[in-house]
């Protein structure tokens, strides 16, 4: 008989240390991998610390809320830009979630941002330092990202990952990324490399296009062909009728979006401009059109861009009769 009721009291005690623990790993353990100070230096050199993982997040930039997205944090996303190129999933999400249109890219509302209290904000490239620093000075938490190569922009990935608590989610994404890049190298690595000029836009100061220090550059080369303003150093050249039929492309890509419809660049412009019908890209009608958001938004889809380079480059291999 005592035997029993010791039985039944240890039995009682192991319930209530089982339960007690329960409770104590829930306040406490669960949130000790959010326990620590994080630190990471953003693409602009600044060193930024968070004590704890975001729950408010607004992003300044397309780029940038695509990343966020694909990591999992659209329940993080307080506020974003305005984009007509968002992916459908994405746009339909804003809606949805009454997500806080602050601005464009270049017009945000500074007092809009202000007003959501972010713990982080996520800004990009050099166009936007100036805004990020007035947050900064706000004691706001700002992240400034601007990748110029293809590992930058995996590494970005990572870097909000690492400042949002999201790691799998980040590795995952770089490596299904970097799986798919791997592939469409290897497929084109051993071809003819065409000469490729892109444009997105057009004014009174030339043809803006991209130079060697450009991921743009780079999924050319990947997509097996060659830039033909890879000898520019810069990021973005501005170039001339003269420099563009010097060179000579074989294939002619427009970035089509907002820039190139705000300068009206269509293939028939293109076919309209004076000597351009010299050009062997213009001769053998291979003028193209990829849609901006696939290859100068630098988020997750900036792969699908680059399959899109590789179809209308090489379509021998890659199966696709592109639209010209």
């Amino acid at each position: 008989m005592a035997s029993n009721k010791l039985i039944a009291v240890v039995l009682v005690l192991i319930v209530i240390f089982g339960v007690t623990g329960v409770v104590v790993w829930q306040q406490f353990g669960a949130s000790q991998e959010n326990s620590g100070i994080i630190s990471v230096v953003d693409d602009a050199g600044n060193n930024v610390t968070i004590a704890s993982y975001p729950v408010k997040i607004v992003s300044l930039a397309p780029s940038t809320t695509e990343i966020l997205f694909g990591l999992g944090l659209s329940d993080k996303i307080v506020g974003t830009v305005s984009y007509s190129g968002y992916a459908t999933d994405i746009q339909d999400a804003i809606e949805a979630k009454n997500i806080t249109v602050v601005g464009t890219f270049n017009k945000v509302n500074v007092e809009l941002v202000t007003g959501l209290q972010p713990d982080l904000i996520v800004a990009s490239g050099a166009y936007q330092q100036s805004l990020a620093e007035k947050f900064a000075e706000q004691g706001k938490t700002v992240v400034i990202l601007n990748p110029t190569e293809f590992s930058g922009i995996l590494a970005d990935i990572t870097l909000l990952g690492k400042l949002t608590g999201q790691n799998a989610n980040a590795t995952a994404l770089v490596d299904s990324m970097q799986s798919k890049v791997d592939e469409i190298a290897a497929e084109t690595s051993g071809l003819d490399k065409p000469g490729v000029y892109v444009e997105y836009y057009v004014d009174k100061n030339g043809y803006s296009s991209y130079g060697a220090k450009s991921y743009i550059n780079e999924l050319i080369g990947m997509a097996g062909g060659v830039n033909v303003f890879a000898g520019f150093q810069g990021q973005y050249v501005t170039t001339s009728s003269e420099e563009v039929l010097k060179a000579n492309p074989q294939i002619i890509i427009i970035s089509k979006g907002v820039m190139s419809s705000l300068s009206g660049i269509t293939p028939d412009s293109i076919r309209a401009r004076e000597s351009w019908n010299n050009i062997d890209a213009v001769k053998n009608n291979k003028i193209y059109e990829v849609n901006e958001a696939l290859i100068t938004i630098w988020g997750p889809r900036i792969v699908d861009g680059l399959e899109e380079l590789a179809q209308v480059i090489h379509p021998e291999v890659f199966n696709a009769t592109p639209d010209s």
